[in-house]
């Protein structure tokens, strides 16, 4: 579910004592471990992630027979995760311009216009983008570049045989983790003089 990370793990104790297990996290440049969750008897946990910072993190879980066994007797193991990123922030949409590039030979057939765009994310890569004009479907787009690799990718198009009057061109972009940036901007097309 978007919003929310999750964490699997397995744990086996040679007695069948009862285990209980506790979450930490840290940042990728944080020393000191923090308590996520305390106390679960499920192998899984799963935590709203909007409540953490954009960034890399680590997981440690610690598991405990300590509900089967005397303070003295009682056994503890963790275990820490690979680095894992959390980006809740969307794509920021910059420099949305369109210039009209010229009438089609039969007039009828209205004006071109060309547009471009950069989508940039401080987190993660850019995922896809798309335009939509005047309400309607969403088209896909390449970047300028040809893929999808990077945390800022500018995209151009041509949207041709646009009408006289005013119409508004959307434009939106998806980050590695499904956030979506968007915009729009508005261009009037004058009418064709006879």
């Amino acid at each position: 579910q978007k919003g929310y990370a999750s964490v699997l793990w397995t744990a086996h104790d040679d007695n069948d004592d009862e285990l209980r297990y506790a979450v930490y996290f840290r940042g990728e440049n944080q020393r000191d471990w923090l308590l996520l969750k305390d106390n679960l008897d499920q192998k899984f946990y799963s935590w709203d992630a909007t409540t953490m910072p954009d960034g890399a993190y680590y997981l440690k879980i610690v598991a405990s027979d300590s509900t089967s066994n005397p303070p003295d007797a009682a056994l503890k193991t963790e275990r820490e995760s690979e680095r894992f990123e959390i980006d809740n922030t969307p794509p920021v949409i910059q420099k949305l311009e369109g210039s009209a590039t010229g009438m089609n030979a039969d007039r009828s057939k209205g004006v071109s216009y060309d547009f471009q765009f950069t989508a940039t994310d401080t987190t993660s890569g850019i995922e896809k983008a798309q335009y939509s004009v005047d309400g309607g479907e969403w088209i896909m787009l390449a970047p300028v570049k040809g893929i999808s690799d990077s945390k800022s990718e500018s995209y151009s198009f041509t949207v041709r045989g646009m009408a006289p009057g005013e119409h508004t061109i959307a434009v939106r972009a998806y980050d590695h983790f499904d956030n979506v940036g968007a915009a729009k901007t508005t261009i009037t097309v004058e009418g064709v003089k006879k």
